[in-house]
Parts: C-alpha cells; structure tokens; sequence
C-alpha cells in the first residue's frame, strides 16, 4: 500500500517537517515522487522510518543512524531482535527506578527514611562517575549527576558534590536536600546557621535565601533538587563560564564586580537569584 507524506505522518507520529527533513539529508527517501511533487511512502520505507525511530528512542544521533542503516550488512531482523533486548533491560530498569523514586519521595516528605545507598538503586554509576560522562570538575570541586531529571521525568535529580559551596541565593521553583556524606557543611537558611556532619541532612524549601559551604577537605555532599528543573543544565553552564572565581578568589573575597555579574546572569538563566556572598566559615565553626 501507498501512502503520501502527510498519511504517514498521521500514521506514525512524525511530523510532515520531519520528514521532508529526512528526505533532504537522504535518511528515509520517499518510495517515488509522483508528478504533482507529493512523496508517496511503501513498505520498505514504513520499515525504515520504525528502524530510525528505535534508534532515536535508543539515544542515537541522527547522524549515527544514518551511518548504521546505510551499512551493507544491517540486518532488519537482528536489529529488532537487538532492540527487543534493549527495551526489555530498560523495561527492568524503569521499574527499578520507579521504585527509588517512590521511595525517596517518602523519604523527602519524611515518612520513610532511606539508607544512602538507596538513593542511587537502578543506577550502575561508579564512584566519581557521571551519569552522561559530563560532570563538573574544576579548582579541586566535582559535580556529578547520578539521578537525572530525564531518568525520572523532571520529578527530581541528584547530584554527587565534592569540595564546595555557594552564594546565597534562592531557588525560585526547587527545593532542596542535601545529605552529607563525608566531611563537614556549614549551612544557613534565612538567618539561621546549621553546621552538619557525616550522615546529616537538611531540608531547603523553595523560595528560601539560604548558603551553603564544605568546611573540611575532602567534603562529599548528595545535593537533591525536586523538581529536576533547568539545575543539569545550569551546572553544564557553569563549567563552560570562563570568569568562575576560584575556590581561593572565594576564600579571600578577592574575585572582580565582572565576576559576579556573570555569575548571576548564569544563576538567573536556570530560575536562580543570587542574593548575597557566600558564606565565610572556618574549621572552628566561626
């Protein structure tokens, strides 16, 4: 059977721009073009279009699709088969996952507590790894994500964080959690000052100045955020700023008016207000 663009659009979800767009980079070429200039789509091509939209499911580029679908030896049947396997696994997974945030929202709401390494079951992310292979690290401080919000539909996402603090500040749409794993945190939330040792933990709400810094080195903290929000991005953000104070420019105060212009435009852009310094702490707690 034939069909022409807009019916396999209908058909399939994909949109007539999308495919017009697949056409032109020789992704999935229509069938024939009848005189009227309308693309007319068989078969084959249905096949091809569910092949490319496994892929896209599956993560991949289109680039890398067309790469795939283009070798001599692509095989349409070990390729289903290949992505019956994958699905099934990520079937497993994503009940897992439902699971860890159902209870970590129970324990967020403090009804049930958590063990810490609870946080992170239905994730084989290594110590000091990323989940995407891109985390933050600079001056001595690394920001890893181990829960993304693309893992839990926006609900939340959870970071590793190491050697570090920062400005007051509010989350306009976010609260917050942060449990600390190792080391020492000094916190303040409004004008109250909390200092928080291994396995302690603190609630922040939304829409509350607060601060927050690692008095000891090594320092190692689980910074939860509900929802997820733009905080990924933001941390992506933040390590390609150029003009980022270094842990000694804010130790010493020395960082420049630029600086923290800068900071606060990139704090903005993900629905943050920088208000104020960071905190000035020492090791005696003053």
């Amino acid at each position: 059977m034939a069909y022409t663009v807009k019916q396999l659009a209908l058909m399939s979800g994909v949109t007539v721009r999308t495919l017009h767009f697949f056409d032109e980079m020789a992704l999935l070429k229509p069938a024939y073009t009848r005189a009227n200039g309308y693309r007319i789509y068989e078969e084959p091509q249905l096949l091809m279009l569910q092949q490319i939209l496994f892929y896209r499911e599956l993560g991949f580029e289109l680039k890398r699709i067309k790469e795939i679908l283009s070798q001599r030896q692509f095989e349409k049947n070990a390729a289903l088969k290949s992505h019956r396997q994958v699905l099934e696994k990520n079937v497993a997974r994503t009940r897992t996952l439902i699971k860890t945030i159902d209870k970590t929202l129970s324990h967020l709401k403090g009804r049930k507590k958590m063990k810490s390494e609870e946080l992170f079951i239905g994730f084989s992310i290594g110590a000091g790894k990323d989940r995407f292979n891109d985390g933050f690290k600079r001056y001595g401080t690394t920001i890893d994500c181990k829960v993304s919000g693309k893992d839990t539909g926006g609900a939340m996402c959870v970071l590793e964080v190491n050697n570090t603090g920062w400005p007051r500040h509010i989350n306009q749409d976010q609260d917050e959690w942060i449990y600390v794993v190792d080391g020492e945190v000094e916190l303040e939330i409004g004008k109250k000052r909390f200092r928080l040792g291994t396995r302690e933990s603190m609630f922040i709400p939304r829409n509350i100045e607060h601060a927050w810094a690692t008095v000891s080195t090594p320092a190692k903290i689980i910074n939860t955020y509900q929802p997820a929000g733009k905080i990924e991005n933001f941390f992506q953000a933040l390590a390609k700023f150029k003009d980022l104070p270094t842990r000694e420019q804010a130790i010493e105060k020395s960082y420049t008016a630029k600086q923290i212009d800068g900071l606060k435009r990139v704090f903005e852009a993900h629905g943050m207000i920088v208000t104020g310094p960071p905190l000035d702490v020492d090791s005696n707690g003053n």
